[in-house]
């Protein structure tokens, strides 16, 4: 029984770990290092590099790059596209290692593309939304499911059952 307490208590500190600190398990290697697991187009300038990001510039028109991601982005299945004022925003709902990859619309000759990977506190967050959801909706169904109890206590009442 000591030994069964002992591996939960490791199982579980093992989970807070990886749950409020993400930083420890991306590397800080350079990005030539990191597998993005995304298409990137070639022919780019790196603007900027973070750990769960990427930003890219191309001196292409927005028309061009979109129409080079959405032919590299034809086997995957699991991708959703939102066309935004700002963005054509392209997210991954599936199992892929990358969350999304956005192509900014600024016009003219100049597109900017960002891609951002998948990290443990964007999963757990949207985890931790979905239990609480869960869990408020079964508190009103539980809620609701009492007052109509109480109701038909009230209303049966009359028709005891005789001995």
């Amino acid at each position: 029984m000591k030994t069964i307490k002992f591996i939960y208590s490791i199982f579980f500190s093992l989970m807070i770990v990886v749950t409020f600190s993400p930083t420890l398990i991306a590397a800080d290697t350079p990005l030539q290092d990191k597998q993005w697991e995304a298409p990137v187009m070639p022919g780019g300038t790196l603007v900027k590099t973070e750990d769960t990001s990427v930003l890219i510039s191309y001196n292409l028109p927005y028309e061009k790059v979109l129409e080079w991601y959405k032919k590299a982005l034809e086997n995957y299945k699991d991708e959703k596209y939102r066309d935004w004022k700002e963005q054509m925003y392209i997210e991954d709902q599936g199992g892929a290692k990358w969350h999304s990859i956005g192509i900014s619309k600024d016009g003219g000759a100049s597109t900017t593309v960002r891609i951002v990977k998948d990290n443990w506190t964007w999963i757990f967050s949207t985890l931790l939304i979905r239990f609480a959801g869960v869990f408020v909706i079964l508190v009103i169904l539980w809620i609701l499911l009492s007052i109509s109890n109480a109701v038909m206590k009230k209303l049966f009442a009359k028709e005891a059952v005789k001995p």
